[in-house]
């Protein structure tokens, strides 16, 4: 993904980029090496962790007990404000506390081992939990607590943060050596500034990348197109723009039924089932890795759509405008409670699959950095408003598929409809942007505004352009 920006801090005339890249190990034993790195950050994380909670722990019972008082929870006092002061907010998470513990921990006889493996390697995992405990602070409601990491859950990682060693197609990796690389590489020339190191494939048959974070110069980067605007109307499988353009998701119905059939062939084996607490056997570990292969063609697979129609979105237009959609909302679970049970609790769900694989928070990470300006408008009725008079009913949706007007007769797809609706109301005109490509297509032109894009005879609308 030679694209894909990151959230270190960059020079104003310069941007992040990341490039995946295949890392061969070489032998047997430098494979090895790698995962006892990964999992030597897993139980650092999983340590400090567990010190944090123990930490937190002693000081509510120490503390809260003085929060029943009235007087104290309102804080009015000169006397109550100084118990809340002594009080404080509670043990420090933050990556220099993290940092400073785990040089102690380093020191311990007991955990000499660790000077076995890269200081700052395995130093830097914890700022992962430090970023994990600073996200629930800021909304514990909606971010969960930070989890312990466990070793066949876990996909072993481990991250270089600074002082990248790579010539040409070859990284150091400390206390491992130079390893060969192998991928296309567009930033090849420029700085590397951190490097994530992950296994894939299988535990019989891993293979190992390098997530190479480079900066590079503003100018090197693809610009977007100098002017231009379109509406996105993201649905279920496909996404639609105001020109009438369909970006179509990946049809993985096969691939899914083979994860299906591995999850269920998985919950059979010992101790791998939801409530099986007994041993994790051997096969169970084979097939877990083999539902982890499938899983991540499938993540690769929409990911790689998402580029593709991110990159023609933002060739075409400068500002591309999207709903602000409450994912999190939509695919939240219809079981309900004991006493409000749901309704339609499995369709619900595989709703909620359907949705989570269309990837719409993936169209506005990708649109975000690769167009020139990414917009949001209330979703409100886009559906439902005719683009052509305004009028606003439920009843101007016959079908899925289809938008008629009850009071102008305007008919069009009804995806198409909408994304001109959620361009218009961004307060941008709608514009037909120039056609893809400089053949037949440019010379056609784009699909003009206000026409509609069914053909029907006798039978019902049909899509043009599928």
């Amino acid at each position: 993904m030679p694209n894909s920006p990151d959230s270190t801090t960059q020079a104003p005339d310069t941007v992040h980029r990341t490039v995946r890249l295949r890392l061969f190990p070489g032998d047997a034993a430098t494979g090895i090496l790698l995962t006892a790195i990964a999992g030597a950050c897993r139980y650092v994380w999983n340590h400090m962790l567990a010190d944090c909670e123990w930490r937190y722990a002693r000081w509510k019972e120490m503390h809260v007990p003085a929060l029943n008082w009235p007087e104290v929870r309102e804080g009015k006092t000169a006397w109550a404000k100084a118990v809340r002061r002594k009080m404080g907010p509670g043990p420090s998470t933050s990556f220099f506390t993290l940092g400073r513990r785990f040089t102690e921990l380093r020191n311990d006889p007991d955990h000499a081992w660790l000077k076995e493996y890269p200081y700052k390697v395995i130093r830097y995992s914890l700022k992962y939990l430090a970023d994990a405990y600073a996200r629930y602070k800021a909304d514990p409601e909606n971010e969960g607590k930070p989890r312990f990491k466990g070793r066949h859950f876990t996909v072993p990682a481990f991250t270089i943060p600074e002082a990248v060693r790579m010539d040409g197609d070859h990284l150091y990796v400390p206390r491992v050596g130079w390893l060969r690389l192998a991928g296309s590489n567009p930033y090849a020339g420029c700085r590397p500034l951190t490097v994530r190191v992950r296994m894939e494939g299988t535990e019989q048959h891993p293979k190992w990348y390098a997530y190479v974070c480079y900066e590079v110069p503003a100018e090197q980067v693809k610009q977007p197109a100098a002017d231009g605007a379109l509406g996105l109307d993201r649905n279920v499988g496909q996404a639609t723009d105001s020109d009438g353009t369909v970006y179509a998701m990946p049809d993985t119905d096969k691939l899914d039924a083979q994860i299906a059939r591995k999850q269920r062939e998985l919950s059979r084996k010992q101790g791998w089932g939801p409530r099986d607490r007994r041993p994790k056997s051997n096969r169970g570990r084979r097939v877990n890795g083999q539902l982890n292969k499938l899983q991540r063609k499938g993540a690769r697979k929409r990911d790689d759509a998402t580029h593709q129609a991110s990159r023609k979105l933002a060739d075409t237009a400068h500002t591309v405008v999207v709903e602000d959609l409450n994912t999190k909302g939509m695919t939240k679970s219809a079981k309900g409670t004991v006493e409000k049970p749901g309704k339609q609790v499995k369709q619900k769900s595989g709703l909620n699959r359907s949705i989570l694989a269309s990837g719409w928070g993936s169209w506005e990470r990708k649109l975000a950095y690769k167009a020139g300006d990414l917009r949001k408008v209330n979703p409100a009725y886009t559906s439902q408003t005719c683009s052509r008079c305004g009028h606003v009913d439920k009843s101007n949706r016959p079908s899925q598929a289809v938008f008629a007007c009850g009071a102008c007769g305007f008919r069009a797809n009804a995806d198409h409809n909408a994304a001109i609706n959620i361009l218009v109301r961004a307060g941008l005109p709608c514009v037909p942007v120039s056609a893809r490509g400089t053949g037949a297509a440019a010379r056609r032109g784009a699909i003009p505004w206000g026409s509609p894009t069914t053909r029907e005879r006798d039978g019902p609308a049909v899509q043009s352009g599928l």
